[in-house]
């Protein structure tokens, strides 16, 4: 006869605070998706900065900048017609239909090597892309940003990897059950600190914040990136349990790479590394520019947090875990590279990074004052943040002063 397995009502309720979140995570995207106010250039219609070219002057002569217009008048130079340069994602588009000029040819040869914001619509095939302009700005000229706060524009991917590591934790506290020491029942609030975490980067990465940072401004970035890498790798990892964290680590190959990875210096030194790295106005633009290398930046940056944050959060899973005052000094120099970084980005006198210097002003912020408020955001928040951990820590000690039966604490000899 089967033997038939049974669950506590309170294991049950766990594991339904976890499905909903899956739920949770997914009836948005069953929703529909929502347009954004100017889409990509893969969109019918298409908000892009960039310069008119002459394909003749600037590729066979080599000219840029006003000095295509002196190539464009010579008497008897062949016309090869008229293309647009969008210079935040290095495309460039023939230019057919030009509404916004009553006389195309010198409406054109007028602006070559100026940067212009324009609308219009873009058609794709074999390979080319054409754009029929509707209407042209010169950038500092350009219409105001608007932002849709709602309905969200949703990203399949975001929520399916929330949604997957949702059900792979409901899957771990209930079909692994027989792990849990003398079967410990499921802590509800870890349950809800995990679907927290996995919140946090919904907002993170979907949303207003998503098309502000992504779009308009740098200061919107670096909220974005304090969320994924401040609030959700404590969240996740305080939600799991000990001995999930234990079972997760039990493969000696897992188990070997991630204590090498996770040690003090090398988890505090890749994250450092990662944001450095990606906050260097050349790798910033890159990653700006293309969508794909966007999402490993992300993805480095929260891996990178979570190794960061392990010495304090996953503690009692480490073989030698740090003492209370060593988590709080290790506190204190995480916060050193990120308030390094800050200064820099907020005492510089100009701007850095030329993708939001081109894009349209949210509610009038000009590309420098926006600037300095992001590397702000990092600088204040950022390290009071690293604060608020010590002080938990310092408070968590001091509680358990009186606790005689904590295995983790070492009493000073009387």
């Amino acid at each position: 006869m089967t033997e038939q397995r049974t669950f506590p009502a309170r294991d049950r309720r766990g594991a339904a605070c976890a499905l909903l979140v899956i739920a949770a995570l997914l009836l948005p995207g069953l929703a529909g998706r929502a347009r954004a106010d100017w889409g990509d250039a893969g969109a019918d219609s298409v908000y892009l900065i960039g310069e008119f070219v002459d394909p003749v002057c600037i590729f066979q002569h080599g000219m840029q900048g006003t000095l295509q217009r002196q190539c464009a008048l010579v008497r008897g130079r062949v016309d090869q017609g008229m293309w647009f340069l969008d210079v935040r994602h290095r495309r460039l588009y023939t230019v057919i239909g030009q509404t916004h000029w009553q006389d195309p040819r010198r409406g054109f040869l007028e602006s070559l090597g100026d940067t212009f914001a324009v609308r219009g619509k873009v058609w794709r095939r074999d390979g080319g892309a054409a754009i029929a302009i509707t209407a042209a700005y010169p950038y500092r000229q350009q219409p105001p940003a608007r932002v849709t706060w709602w309905p969200w524009r949703w990203a399949w991917s975001v929520l399916a990897g929330c949604a997957l590591l949702g059900a792979l934790y409901a899957w771990a506290l209930l079909l692994r059950a027989r792990e849990r020491p003398g079967g410990e029942p499921i802590e509800i609030w870890r349950a809800i600190s995990f679907a927290a975490g996995l919140l946090i980067v919904v907002v993170a990465l979907e949303g207003p914040i998503h098309d502000l940072s992504d779009y308009y401004l740098f200061s919107t970035h670096m909220v974005q990136h304090l969320l994924l890498a401040q609030l959700f790798p404590p969240l996740v990892l305080v939600g799991l349990p000990l001995w999930l964290k234990r079972s997760l680590l039990a493969p000696r190959p897992v188990a070997a790479v991630w204590r090498a990875a996770a040690r003090v210096p090398v988890g505090f030194a890749l994250y450092t590394i990662v944001l450095c790295l990606w906050h260097f106005p050349t790798f910033y633009e890159w990653m700006m520019r293309d969508h794909g290398v966007h999402i490993v930046m992300h993805l480095t940056l929260m891996g990178t947090a979570l190794l960061m944050w392990w010495p304090v959060v996953g503690a009692e899973a480490a073989e030698n875990p740090l003492s209370p005052p060593g988590q709080m000094l290790y506190l204190f120099l995480l916060g050193t590279p990120m308030m390094a970084v800050a200064a820099l980005i907020t005492f510089a006198d100009h701007p850095l990074y030329p993708w939001y210097a081109l894009a349209p002003r949210f509610m009038g912020m000009p590309a420098l004052d926006d600037q300095r408020l992001g590397g702000l955001i990092m600088w204040v928040p950022g390290g009071l943040y690293y604060w608020g951990a010590m002080s938990v820590v310092y408070f968590r000690w001091a509680a358990r002063e009186s606790r005689s039966d904590d295995p983790f604490l070492i009493r000073d000899a009387v």
